[in-house]
């Protein structure tokens, strides 16, 4: 895996955004006795400077099915020391949005948290339950291909990658010969209710490592969600062998407290997503370099040619809760900054869809419900009016060829390809874009962010495999374009364009894959690959920022960022926004308005280290509010930014990176998600 250092460098106050739906009333600012003249007695804001939301995070660490080491001793394969984790997990993070600061520049989104562990070994009592609750709710069912992969290991058809031994490989430590089916969410949903037991307070950030292997009661098993489907098409994902789980959590649960909940089960499967049932091969992915994964739990310690030779499960649990839960899933950097036209944030978003029409292609109604992705898109900014128009355009002519040439087509010219640009394939397109957004703002209101969104719906098979994509300006690392291609042999399997379009919004609006991120403490980019191929099992959370197709909505862990990075968006463009009174010479007129925001913050404050998030935003959202309207007031001129006005590259050749990419599993089976964080090639493995 390549490894991409950010260096640290100067700070940059254009941070972050609000978004759309419903949400809490708004409060405002109450009126302040003795109102000072100037900004000089403000506490929480700093007019003109990058201000960072600091909270001390508890962590719940509990053990289900492991044993301690007593004091003194050292620790055999299976148990678990909490020295390792003392050692490995990070004392603090500090998030930062993640394509901008590739660009020369490490921009904090203002969010920074210090990590208090509570480590939990359950009790028997507590052991019983759940075992029991598992055993009672697990259906028996077929050994899946991966578990006879697991028992066969490197006897398979070279052609197919299925399994062909007749008698199991030498170097497993046992047999998978039987298996039962778990429902994932019902069984995050029984820990989160019987937290409290093991003296979790609901609501708090939990994660249950789960062993099941080392009871008389134990059966080979693996988690499910077997309801899961595609929006559009119907295609059951949740029924298929690659979807079976180890871990799950983050669930969004009606009527109840936050859930932030996720637990782990290396007695499940082995897992699948990161090839954890392949114990043989030090190099799954094929790219040269030695993949790091966990085996499944009864081939730690093995004495055996395999990964789980003098493998200790201790410090693994430990890679996995700061590797995945903490920096991926409970307090990951954005990939975009959450403000989309700072200082002034828009206060409309329009989901501006455009939809390109192949001659043959499957009509466009029954593969986008533009209603349905408003509605689950709308969460993420739950102070912004959501819009949706949908334009239908043929797909030919000029489009047809810019579209052709993204994928490289060997058909069409070079000079159409523009190979004198860094991302020949790409320019063209985002040129095309660029030119349709400034014919488009030309008659937007002001106040109104046009959100673009184009769906290529092809007639016939052009690429391979890409589904989405989430691109970027190319010199700032500012949000642009969001595009989704689907092909016919694309719709075949499964596939149609909301599902996709809402994970690309959403990394439009910031949100980050659960399977590649960044380590503050480290100073590290990385993504599911080398020594981080065991992140891909961050995507067996709920969420539709994953890649394994069974989610549909922005779960817990999704929401709370989101909210966290508004609360922190509204107070660094508040600081600016009084930064710009100031330099008019407007401080007075604009006193009492920034001491009642000041207050509002304060109280944001107190409902961020509550974990009440979106209570924080809605209060933070309120202090912007009365800053921004106090400026106007005032007569100080705050103008939203606009990317696409500032833009140098389609003169001089910049180029046009892009993030997401989200892929058809290909080769059948075997083959799976992975990418660098910041990857450029279009085409990436899986």
């Amino acid at each position: 895996m390549k490894k991409r250092m950010l260096g640290a460098l100067a700070l940059s106050l254009s941070l972050l955004s609000a978004c759309g739906g419903g949400g809490s009333p708004t409060p405002q600012p109450q009126p302040q006795p003795n109102t000072p003249t100037g900004f000089g007695s403000l506490k929480t804001l700093k007019p003109g400077q990058q201000a960072t939301i600091r909270t001390r995070l508890k962590v719940n660490i509990v053990f289900v099915g492991y044993r301690q080491t007593s004091p003194g001793q050292v620790a055999t394969a299976r148990q678990v020391d909490t020295g390792d984790f003392a050692e490995i997990l990070p004392k603090t993070y500090e998030a930062i949005a993640r394509i901008p600061s590739s660009y020369g520049r490490v921009e904090p989104t203002g969010n920074a948290f210090e990590y208090q562990y509570n480590y939990v070994f359950a009790d028997q009592a507590f052991e019983d339950s759940l075992f029991d609750y598992l055993g009672k709710n697990s259906k028996a069912a077929d050994v899946t291909v991966y578990q006879q992969l697991y028992n066969c290991q490197n006897d398979v058809d070279p052609d197919t990658g299925n399994p062909t031994c007749k008698t199991p490989a030498k170097n497993i430590n046992r047999v998978i010969d039987g298996n039962y089916e778990i429902d994932a969410r019902k069984t995050e949903d029984w820990l989160a209710d019987n937290a409290a037991r093991v003296g979790v307070k609901p609501g708090e950030y939990t994660i249950f490592m789960v062993n099941w292997f080392d009871r008389p009661d134990f059966r080979f098993h693996s988690y499910t969600r077997a309801e899961a489907a595609d929006t559009d098409t119907s295609a059951k994902f949740g029924g298929k062998a690659s979807r079976r789980l180890i871990a799950w959590g983050g669930s969004v649960r009606d009527k109840a407290p936050a859930q932030r909940v996720w637990f782990y089960d290396l007695s499940a499967n082995p897992d699948v997503w990161t090839n954890g049932y392949d114990i043989t091969n030090p190099d799954v992915d094929g790219d040269g370099v030695p993949d790091y994964r966990m085996p499944p739990i009864w081939d730690y310690g093995s004495r055996k040619a395999s990964l789980g030779y003098g493998r200790k499960v201790s410090p693994d649990l430990a890679l996995v809760t700061r590797y995945v839960a903490l920096n991926l899933l409970f307090t990951p950097s954005p990939i975009y900054r959450a403000a989309l036209t700072p200082p002034q944030l828009p206060e409309e978003i329009e989901l501006d869809v455009h939809v390109e029409q192949g001659v043959g292609a499957v009509g466009k109604d029954k593969v986008y419900n533009s209603a349905l992705a408003q509605s689950r898109i709308a969460p993420l900014q739950p102070f912004t009016k959501f819009t949706t128009t949908v334009k239908e355009t043929p797909l030919n002519g000029s489009l047809a060829d810019v579209y052709k040439c993204f994928f490289a087509d060997p058909s069409k010219p070079a000079d159409i390809c523009s190979p004198e640009y860094a991302d020949a394939t790409g320019e063209k397109l985002f040129q095309f874009s660029v030119k349709e957004l400034r014919q488009a703002y030309a008659t937007t209101p002001a106040n109104r962010y046009l959100l673009p969104i184009y769906l290529f719906n092809d007639q016939a098979n052009t690429q391979p495999g890409l589904l989405g994509i989430a691109y970027d300006d190319g010199e700032t690392g500012t949000q642009s374009f969001v595009y989704s291609f689907l092909t016919p042999d694309l719709n075949k399997a499964g596939y149609g364009f909301t599902d996709t379009s809402v994970h690309e919004t959403g990394h439009h609006l910031s949100l980050s894959h659960p399977h590649d991120g960044y380590d503050s403490e480290q100073n590290l980019s990385y993504g599911p690959s080398g020594d981080f191929l065991f992140a891909n099992v961050g995507d067996e959370s709920a969420s539709v920022m994953s890649y394994n197709d069974l989610s549909r909505d922005f779960g817990q862990f999704n929401l709370d960022s989101q909210y966290r990075y508004l609360s922190a968006a509204y107070l660094n463009n508040a600081n600016a926004i009084l930064e710009l009174g100031r330099r008019a010479n407007k401080e007075g007129a604009m006193t009492a308005a920034a001491v009642g925001a000041d207050a509002l913050f304060a109280q944001a404050q107190s409902s961020y280290d509550a974990l009440n998030y979106l209570e924080a935003a809605t209060q933070a959202h309120a202090g912007y509010r009365a800053v921004l309207d106090a400026a106007k007031t005032a007569g100080v001129t705050v103008e939203p930014y606009k990317w696409y006005q500032n833009l140098n590259g389609l003169s001089l050749g910049g180029s046009k990176p892009a993030y997401s990419r989200t892929f058809l599993p290909q080769k059948g089976a075997v083959i799976f998600p992975e990418e660098n964080t910041f990857q450029r090639s279009k085409r990436l493995g899986r």
